[in-house]
């Protein structure tokens, strides 16, 4: 009897779940806009919209799960941002119970500040972590001034947030921090630096590899569809003769598996390319 059960794939259940929730975000806003506009829609929109935020932020992580990749690593981001997600519901719910009763406690400011100052080092260190193991010991220059603004970044912004005093329910703002942050004019041009930086960074890396991926596919396909005696029809070479291709060295079977192999784990090709070429240069023995 044939077994029908298939393994649990968590990738692909958070993809599911971040489709649905991505509509019902949209739903529940489209009301909002549209209808009564009551703090209940808002609330369930945001609610719904943080779910969603955190499904994606672990996409990767679980991908990696999947990939039997950074196992220990993926399963600590994936905790830290369940927590993350937990915080940002209860935030939610306490701010629209104190809005609605209009009795807003220092407490709940205190609850504020620490979630998104918790939010704000998962965001950082999420991001340096994929970055690391995307790209390993390529573009170490870029690298490294990447992971230099995301730390200013990180100081700037924790900094600010950490200059919110709260007492007796009211807010004010720290005037050292003030002066610092708003007023020193070499901390706030480090701050717009560190921002171009980045974003130059992350455009040439982007484009890099966009490049690389592009031209290594191109290549593996062309040289797969050699091995396994497919006319390239992109390929502008000349014609080879067939007293040539009698003449040229039958590539050996076990290596181009492997190269085949090599192509599906560093995701070049998909998986039904792969058993489709496979199958072929099998046949071709």
């Amino acid at each position: 009897m044939e077994n029908k059960n298939k393994k649990f794939n968590l990738f692909k259940t958070l993809q599911n779940i971040a489709l649905i929730g991505l509509f019902l975000v949209i739903g529940f806003g489209t009301m909002f806009f549209l209808t009564s506009r009551n703090s209940v829609t808002i609330e369930l929109t945001l609610i719904l919209g943080f779910a969603l935020l955190g499904v994606l932020l672990v996409l990767p992580w679980a991908k990696y799960m999947e990939q039997k990749e950074y196992k220990i690593v993926s399963i600590v981001f994936l905790v830290a941002t369940a927590v993350c997600v937990v915080l940002w519901e209860i935030s939610t719910i306490i701010i629209f119970a104190a809005y609605r009763s209009n009795n807003f406690s220092t407490g709940i400011l205190q609850l504020v500040r620490i979630t998104l100052v918790i939010s704000l080092q998962l965001l950082i260190s999420s991001f340096i972590g994929q970055f690391i193991i995307k790209y390993r010991a390529k573009y170490i220059p870029f690298q490294v001034i990447a992971y230099l603004s995301l730390v200013y970044i990180d100081f700037y912004v924790s900094t600010m947030l950490f200059g919110i005093t709260i007492g007796n329910g009211d807010i004010s703002y720290s005037d050292t921090v003030k002066n610092m942050l708003f007023f020193n004019p070499l901390v706030r041009n480090f701050l717009i630096l560190a921002l171009v930086y980045l974003s130059v960074t992350l455009g040439v890396i982007g484009g890099a590899r966009k490049r690389r991926v592009r031209n290594a596919i191109l290549a593996s396909k062309r040289k797969l569809n050699q091995d396994i005696g497919l006319i390239d029809l992109d390929d502008d070479d000349e014609e080879e003769t067939p007293t040539n291709k009698a003449t040229e060295t039958k590539p050996d079977a076990e290596a181009q598996l492997e190269k085949l192999k090599n192509m599906l784990d560093k995701g070049l090709i998909t998986q039904d390319e792969y058993n489709t070429k496979r199958q072929a240069i099998i046949e071709n023995m």
